[in-house]
């Protein structure tokens, strides 16, 4: 039988073909929608739009390839969901979906469309979740935990707060709003349980088993990446509990955690940093286009909007220069793993041909 390349820790992914599309790449819709929004905050809206026009675009075309790669290789896309490593990237979907929503919430106004997007990913993170978390527990034999524990595993994490995230910004715009603002809370809730039981993992990995430059791949951002969503999920429920009783009794308990969340955050950023940089100009692991470094770019994006949202609700202006740099971090490696795609692609197409 044909087998997809695993996707653990140290290994990079090559997505050219249909049959071994890495079903992670709705990272590029994550990454695309943070930096359109984290531009639009900071009043650049027509560059955000044209972040929004590409990114719809992103979402249709990844959709179309994997249907035609269900259709084609079933076997192969249910391999990848059992696989330990490989199987939760599918959780992109998740979150891709529900950032894009955002994005249209916060550019376009359309609470209709966010609305929709918002029940499809609600449904789609039951489905993929419990499938995910079903055929792992059940699968013999089971992987060591050096082989399938990485980064990427904190997009149940990312995916569960993207709920939160749409739901808290579409809630006033549905007469079901109270029932919108408690899924989003719960959401909010069981993504930080999650983060607790992860990030323990991850550390007791990193801690106590060999890690080479070659394994410190770039799903580890996720680390600081789901903090991040974490604490943007809260700010936007405290926005959305202090116009509605609802979630008032609420209020201060949130905006507790989501401090607390947001320094987490912010304190590792500085070791990612100092790991990309021994990875790649210490021990000179090569810097070549992954679909992986999307993983990379979504926290960058996604801590410059929680920064600015978190600053906007606790008054803490003096943290919104912090936002306005990672929103240009963000951008500037957006713009450099682009184009690290399209020298991807087009080297692949001259091997074709």
């Amino acid at each position: 039988m044909s087998q997809t390349p695993l996707a653990h820790p140290g290994q990079p992914v090559h997505s050219t073909s249909l049959e071994n599309f890495f079903p992670g790449y709705f990272a590029l819709v994550m990454a695309t929608g943070i930096v359109s929004i984290g531009l639009f905050l900071w009043h650049y809206a027509w560059l955000a739009g044209l972040f929004l026009g590409m990114n719809v675009l992103f979402y249709i075309g990844l959709w179309v390839i994997l249907i035609m790669r269900i259709v084609r290789y079933p076997v192969i896309v249910w391999n990848d969901l059992h696989h330990s490593a490989r199987g939760v990237t599918f959780l992109t979907l998740v979150a891709g979906n529900n950032v894009l929503g955002s994005q249209i919430a916060i550019i376009t106004g359309r609470m209709d469309v966010a609305l929709v997007l918002w029940v499809a990913g609600f449904i789609l993170w039951g489905l993929i979740l419990y499938t995910f978390f079903l055929v792992n527990i059940l699968k013999e034999p089971k992987p060591t935990l050096e082989q399938s524990i990485n980064g990427a595993w904190l997009l149940i994490v990312v995916a569960t707060e993207s709920v939160a995230v749409l739901g808290a910004i579409i809630a006033n715009s549905s007469a079901y709003h109270w029932l919108i603002a408690f899924i989003s809370l719960c959401s909010y809730m069981i993504g930080g349980m999650f983060y607790f039981v992860l990030i323990g993992l991850i550390l007791y990995r990193w801690l106590f088993f060999s890690m080479k430059a070659e394994t410190l791949t770039p799903p580890y951002w996720i680390n600081m990446g789901a903090v991040a969503i974490i604490t943007l999920a809260g700010s936007r429920l405290v926005m959305y509990a202090d116009a509605h009783e609802v979630l008032s009794q609420w209020s201060g308990f949130v905006k507790a955690f989501t401090m607390f969340f947001w320094a987490f955050a912010s304190w590792w950023i500085p070791l990612l940093f100092l790991m990309f940089a021994y990875r790649h100009f210490i021990a000179r692991v090569p810097l070549k286009y992954d679909p992986q470094y999307w993983s990379m770019v979504f926290p960058l994006g996604m801590y410059g909007v929680c920064t600015f949202t978190y600053a906007s609700i606790t008054g803490f202006t003096f943290l919104k220069p912090i936002s306005a740099l990672f929103v240009i971090l963000a951008l500037v490696t957006w713009i450099i793993v682009f184009i690290g795609l399209f020298i991807d692609l087009f080297s692949a197409g001259k091997k074709q041909g």
